[in-house]
């Protein structure tokens, strides 16, 4: 098995959108080379289930779909993996997710049923949100 090929950073970084649905409110952001990024969401593979609608994140203390307080967490982190183990343990760990974001600085937008936006650590701030500064690279 061969290796992927490195493909070299633009200048500024990668320009990425992080937008779950399109109704959901949107931020583009610049990602530097070596970083990732992972978004989980609860409002896609969604099925009928007993009439209700569920998801596909469990909440592995009862083995059933997580509370879906969020619609998406989104992340940035040093590999994909660990973007996507943060993401969706911000989906599980619903409302006490943001201050352990925060308590181990971990860079995250989180986006709620009613498409309000929390960040948290690094992660920056949309010029035209109502979002806090977190000190890094947006286009605005």
């Amino acid at each position: 098995m061969t290796s992927p090929r490195r493909v070299q950073a633009p200048s500024g970084g990668w320009q990425v959108l992080v937008q779950d649905q399109d109704e959901d409110p949107a931020q583009q952001i610049s990602l530097v080379a070596g970083k990732a990024l992972a978004t989980s969401s609860t409002q896609k593979r969604r099925w009928e289930h007993n009439g209700v609608s569920v998801h596909h994140i469990l909440d592995p203390r009862f083995g059933l779909p997580a509370d879906d307080i969020w619609r998406s967490v989104s992340v940035a982190a040093d590999s994909c993996l660990e973007a996507n183990a943060y993401s969706t343990a911000g989906v599980v760990r619903g409302f006490t997710a943001i201050q352990w974001f925060r308590d181990l600085g971990i860079a995250g937008r989180f986006v709620d049923r009613q498409g309000r936006v929390v960040l948290t650590g690094m992660w920056p701030q949309d010029i035209g949100d109502r979002e806090r500064a977190a000190g890094v690279n947006v286009n605005g």
